[in-house]
């Protein structure tokens, strides 16, 4: 159990560590990708081949698609509606400046949240954890565990970019991305789905950080 444990809170120590320690996006960038790069690396390579024999693939591309472009758009409207409430922009500039990340990281910005960040993600907490935890557990547990502990480390981000309490409150839709993901890779056996609408969701992220955060 002490394994399980860690790889469950790996993740989380290394946000912790880089953003709250540290105080440095790029070193914590670095940290956390590091690991879950580390831990997928064999669930990429087995994946790639399943992918040919995949008969749900083509509903799935769909279905990830359609419901990316809703979060897409979820996420981008409602930040925009009530940014007034949820943020004080000039004060979480700053914070960025902070964190020594600034207009210059830009361009990588945009290829970690569009590319390395959806991928790794997913294949850590969707593929290689959710491996791992169905060994053991139920799909409904593994896909509870693995939501519950992809949220978590969010929280220690969401801390230092939203006002109290929208900074808790924000977890839940994290969270509950994190469940229809899982439920993505339950229902069409491929992480395909959930990737695509993981990079949708984080597009609508970009265009936050971009209209709002960008120094």
């Amino acid at each position: 159990m002490l394994g399980y444990s860690l790889l469950l809170l790996g993740p989380a120590i290394m946000i912790a560590f880089g953003l709250h320690a540290m105080k440095s996006v790029p070193l914590t960038f670095s940290l956390f990708y590091g690991w879950l790069l580390l831990f997928s690396a064999s669930s990429i390579r087995q994946s790639l081949q399943f992918l040919r024999n995949n008969a749900l693939l083509n509903k799935g591309v769909l279905t990830g698609f359609g419901t990316g472009i809703l979060f897409l758009f979820l996420i981008f409207g409602t930040v925009s509606a009530f940014s007034d409430s949820f943020f004080d922009a000039e004060k979480l500039q700053q914070q960025l400046i902070d964190w020594n990340f600034t207009g210059g990281h830009l361009i990588w910005l945009i290829l970690i949240l569009l590319i390395v960040n959806p991928l790794l993600e997913e294949y850590y907490w969707r593929e290689f954890m959710y491996t791992k935890l169905m060994q053991k557990l139920s799909v409904l547990k593994t896909i509870l565990i693995t939501s519950f502990f992809y949220s978590l480390y969010h929280l220690l981000s969401l801390i230092f970019l939203f006002n109290w309490p929208i900074n808790l409150l924000a977890v839940i839709p994290v969270f509950l991305a994190g469940m229809i993901w899982g439920y993505f890779r339950h229902r069409f056996r491929s992480l395909v789905p959930a990737i695509l609408c993981h990079m949708l969701s984080d597009l609508g992220i970009i265009l936050v950080y971009l209209k709002f955060f960008h120094v």
